[in-house]
């Protein structure tokens, strides 16, 4: 009987394990396919920029929030429960921010300062700057993120839709990172 039981146990948790990878690896491929597609560019819903932060644009926290909701994460519920949603927005603006985002993942998440984490990152942790911006550390030294019309590239614009490096890869490294928020489970 207690053999029967190790062995559910231990299956239950190799099945708890990979469903907590494949959440986290569908809101890292969400966001990776959103960079990935030119008709998705970086807004924050007001002038001067054009159309919406909430699809088919997105800015920095709006990708994040929305990755995760669609991996099954309650990201943009938690927000609305948040009293900032209200406070800040009236109720008006459908995802939070760079700094509400830690406020809103819901259990399972841990937050690691960068220096503690930075040699040890792994693919879905959120790179943090709280206030500024956040980000997707997708592996091999990079992230992918939204970085609006100021990006490397230089090349963005005010309109819907990318013009080049609005919603991209970037290193993680040699940045002002202070946060790294890591889902390990309930």
């Amino acid at each position: 009987m207690l053999r029967k039981f190790a062995i559910t146990f231990c299956a239950a948790m190799l099945i708890s394990s990979s469903a907590l990878a494949a959440n986290i690896e569908d809101a890292v491929q969400f966001a990776i396919n959103i960079a990935n597609d030119d008709s998705h560019g970086y807004s924050q819903g007001m002038y001067p920029y054009q159309g919406s932060r909430e699809n088919p644009d997105y800015d920095c926290s709006s990708l994040i929030y929305h990755s995760l909701q669609h991996a099954g994460f309650h990201t943009i519920d938690n927000w609305r429960k948040n009293p900032e949603y209200m406070r800040r927005y009236g109720g008006k603006q459908y995802s939070g921010d760079a700094d509400t985002i830690w406020q809103d993942l819901g259990e399972g998440w841990i937050k690691i300062s960068w220096q503690d984490a930075k040699d040890n990152l792994k693919r879905g942790d959120i790179l943090c700057i709280p206030q500024h911006h956040v980000a997707f550390y997708i592996g091999d030294g990079k992230t992918v993120e939204a970085r609006g019309v100021n990006n490397p590239t230089g090349r963005g614009r005010y309109e819907t839709g990318d013009q080049s490096g609005e919603i991209d890869f970037y290193p993680a490294y040699d940045r002002y990172w202070t946060e790294v928020y890591r889902y390990v489970g309930n």
